[in-house]
Parts: C-alpha cells; structure tokens; sequence
C-alpha cells in the first residue's frame, strides 16, 4: 500500500510505465538550504581551526582591566579606547601572578586565543600578567580626586550633618535599577511615615552625568516648594566605565553645591567614586543608605517606651522624696510652734538695737575726743604761738652758747697753743724744705744738663725741637747745638756729595738759667 505522499512503505514511488522507455536513470531533484548549511558544531569547529592556523600559539596583548571577577579562576576583560577582549586565567596560572589586579589597572598578559563553543565565546586564556600601571581612567580619577582635595571638595568640615526626622527623602537613581528597590522596601519598612520622591535619572552611559546634574540641581531650586530633607544618590555595581558618570566634575560640582544633605551608594562596598567623596555622607550600598537616612519606627517606639518607664518611674521616686520632705517638714518644730522663730526674731532685733546703739555713743565719744585732740593740735600750731615758742628758745639756746663760749675761752691756754703751732708750722717747714733739695738733686742728675756736663751735646732745629735724624734738616735751616758751657749756631749746607753739612755760624756762651731766650732742651 502507499502511504501519504504517494510512497509505499519502503519509501518508493508508484510504478509508471513512462519510464520504461529505455535504461533507468535516476531522478534528478535541486538540493535543499538545509543541504547547504552547516551545523552549529561545524562552524564553532571552523573558528577553532581558523583561529589556530592564522594565530601565533602564543600572543602578548597590553590592555586595560575591568568587570574583574577574582575566585579560582579570574574572569575579565582587556580593553582599550575602541575594544574589549573577553579573558580567563584558570587557578593554576593565576595562583603564579605576584600582585593582586584590580579594575583600572594596565597590565601585559600572555596566552592563547581559543573559541570556546560551549557557549560561542572567542576568548583570551592568559598564562601570565604584569602590571603596567593603571589605566586611562584610573589615572584619570586619582587626577580628578587629587584636585578637588586641594579645593577643599572632601573636607569633612565642609559637610553637613543628615536630619534626624526627615519627612520627605528624594532618590536619584534609574527607575528600573534593584538598588531603588533595596532603598525603597529599606525606607518603607523602618520609616513608613516618611514620603519618598523617586527621581529617575540616567546612571550608566554618555547622558548619564547630565541627567543626574540637572536632577540635582532642580532639587537644590525647588527644595522649598518639594520640602525635601535628604537626597539619597545611588545606583548598584558595575565596572569603572558603568559607574564613571558618578566619577564626571560637574556631578561632584553638583553635590558641591546642592542646598539639601546629600548621601552617596554608589556600586558595591569596595567601589569609590568622586560624588561619594563629595557627598556629605557616604555609605557602603544602597541599602545602608536608606538605613542612615530613615530612623526605625519600631527601635523609636521601643525607646520612647523605655522613656515612658523611665519618666513614670522619676515621677513617682519624684512625688515619694517630695511626701516625705513635706512629712518631715510637718514634723519639725518651726512649722509646729511658728511663735517660737517669731519671739527669736524678736529677740535677735532687740540684741541688735541695743548693739547698735552702744556702738554709735561710742563712736560719738570717740569722735568727740579726737575733736577735742585736734582742737589743742589746732591752738598749738597757730602762727603766733609758733613764733613766742621759737623766740622762747631761741633767747635760752643763746644763753647757753654764750655760757659756754665764755666758759670754754677761760680754760683754753692761748699762748702755750701759739708757741706750739709755730713749733709745728717750724718742723713741718723744715721737713718739706729737705724734701724739695733731694728731690732737686735727683732732679739735677737725672736732668739734661748733667749729660751735657759729661760731653754730650743736643742738635736743635730753630722751633727748638731735637734733631734725631739727618733726614730731617735741609740746607739752609739754623740749628743750635747745646753744650755744657753754651750753644753753638750753625747753618745746614751741602757738601760735594749733594748731602747736608753743617756749617758754623757764630758760637754763643750761655750759662744755665742765664739765657731765657734759647730753645730748651725739651722743646719747650
């Protein structure tokens, strides 16, 4: 029988007996596109075989690290400015590196291109790394923190503090991200009275830095119309380049200047960005966001009971101490007998009356008696009093002194006084008189004259000045040469040999002490 289709059960066509003319030949029918195509195991085969026969065994490739995902095996990228290469370097060969890479990081890695077809991704198996450096925008960022701490932008001083009891908390962050909903169920749950503005921003890509200061700076205008308290900033993780918008100036700028309390969580724990050093507080992830920005209802209403208790318990430790300050004040025997602090006062007034007015007679008395002192003072000091008293003693001390004088004047014998005052006038007159000849005879020895006596002579210029050297005369100068019985005058002239000579002129006889007119000796 045929089956549908027109073929029997074997597979066979009907029997038509056209075709008996002559040999059999066989049918002829065009090949089908699912003849022609290749299987998915024949292609990833050909890029294998590709990549093998066209690719050294070994390459060195310089690249950029990102998305690094350090396990056993290190999973991550190399890129540059226009591409990325998919990486993996399994335990074994990163177990040799002997540094820690991080995203950002340039690095030199060697290895092997393959296909891995299990899951259609040509790939880069690395056998070794080295570090380079860090990147383009890890030098970048590090550029862009280190100025705006020289401006100041990351002074804790410059921060301000969050509010305690926000009523209205605005989150900047993609609508569709899982970090708004981690902040939102972290807000609702623990501050369910606070009101949430979601503020949908771009935080990923080329108009992500634009969005996100365009958002914030509309808050920082509106924040008296919105009655915002707090700006949560965040966004989840990602590589570098992903959360590079948060790490763009005219963001931190825009934190900078923002007139609400900003906090920052922005990727994962260990990720930083230059809007979270900005920010006035920055916490670890979204979730701890929400958590310093919203107090918990349920630890608020646990400690305003605590205050209660402990309020309700002062109060009656309050009013127990007060009742038996008022009963022991009850008992006590000045508000008993109240008359008895009376008649004390009494008492004491009437002791201070009489105090009092024993003071003031003596001080009256007192005073009198220091009047009547300064009034004798007063007599006793008058002019005329001073001058009878003076003239008084002035006759009594002239009495006595001539007393005295004539007293004196009849026991002092003058004439024997006389003759002993010549006597010592006489000793001491002939005392000094010797003195003076020893002291004119040493005089004389020593003197001038007393050389001359022994043959020397002295050379005087005409001011009377002694002549030591020759040097010192010209031709034609008068000179005066002093011997022991006179002086010789003479004239400076010149022998033959062009020196000076001295010429005698007249010879002059002086007598010591005779001529007052010769120089002296000395050059008087």
């Amino acid at each position: 029988m045929a089956g549908a289709g027109g073929k029997n059960d074997q597979g066979r066509l009907p029997f038509d007996p056209g075709r008996m003319s002559g040999p059999a030949r066989p049918a002829q029918r065009p090949p089908t596109e699912r003849e022609d195509a290749l299987s998915v195991t024949q292609v990833t085969s050909l890029i294998s075989r590709a990549l093998a026969d066209n690719l050294p065994r070994t390459i060195k490739v310089v690249g950029e690290i990102s998305n690094l995902s350090a396990r056993s095996h290190w999973y991550f990228q190399l890129k540059d400015e226009d591409s990325v290469v998919s990486c993996v370097m399994f335990a074994s060969s990163a177990s040799r590196v002997q540094f820690t890479p991080e995203n950002g990081h340039e690095v030199l890695v060697s290895g092997r291109i393959e296909h891995y077809a299990k899951q259609g991704r040509t790939q880069l198996y690395v056998s070794t790394m080295k570090p380079l450096g860090a990147g383009a925008l890890e030098q970048q960022f590090r550029a862009l923190c280190e100025e705006l701490r020289k401006l100041g932008w990351f002074a804790e001083e410059r921060k301000r503090p969050l509010p305690l009891f926000p009523r209205r908390v605005a989150v900047v962050t993609s609508e569709s991200s899982a970090a708004l909903q981690d902040v939102l169920d972290t807000l609702r749950r623990r501050s369910p009275f606070v009101e949430i503005l979601i503020c949908d921003v771009r935080v990923q890509g080329d108009d992500a830095a634009p969005s996100i200061v365009r958002t914030l700076n509309s808050l920082t205008e509106r924040r008296s119309e919105l009655g915002i308290d707090t700006i949560i900033l965040t966004r989840g993780g990602g590589s570098m380049e992903d959360l590079w918008a948060f790490n763009e100036r005219v963001v931190a700028e825009a934190v900078i200047r923002s007139g609400i309390p900003i906090i920052a969580a922005i990727g994962h724990e260990t990720d930083t960005t230059v809007a979270e050093l900005c920010a006035d507080l920055r916490a670890a992830t979204p979730t701890q966001a929400a958590v310093r920005v919203a107090p918990d209802v349920d630890s608020l209403t646990e400690q305003l009971d605590h205050a209660a208790s402990r309020l309700n318990a002062a109060i009656r430790r309050q009013l127990a101490d007060n009742a038996q300050r008022i009963g022991a004040a009850a008992r006590f025997w000045l508000f008993a007998q109240p008359s008895l602090l009376i008649e004390r006062a009494r008492q004491r007034v009437q002791s201070l009356d009489r105090a009092l007015r024993a003071g003031a007679d003596a001080r009256r008395h007192k005073a009198r008696a220091r009047l009547d002192r300064a009034a004798v003072r007063l007599a006793e000091l008058r002019p005329d009093a001073v001058t009878n008293a003076r003239r008084v003693a002035l006759v009594e001390l002239e009495a006595r002194l001539r007393h005295a004088m004539q007293d004196r004047i009849r026991r002092v014998d003058l004439e024997g006084r006389r003759a002993s005052l010549q006597r010592a006038w006489r000793h001491r007159f002939d005392l000094q008189g010797r003195r003076i000849e020893a002291l004119e005879r040493s005089l004389r020895i020593a003197g001038p004259h007393s050389v001359l006596q022994r043959g020397f002579s002295v050379t005087l210029n005409q001011q009377g000045k002694v002549i030591q050297r020759a040097a010192s005369v010209s031709t034609g100068d008068l000179l005066t040469t002093r011997l022991a019985d006179g002086d010789i005058l003479s004239i400076v002239a010149r022998d033959d040999q062009g020196s000076a000579s001295k010429k005698p002129a007249r010879r002059r006889k002086t007598t010591r002490g005779d001529d007052t007119d010769a120089p002296s000796l000395f050059g008087d």
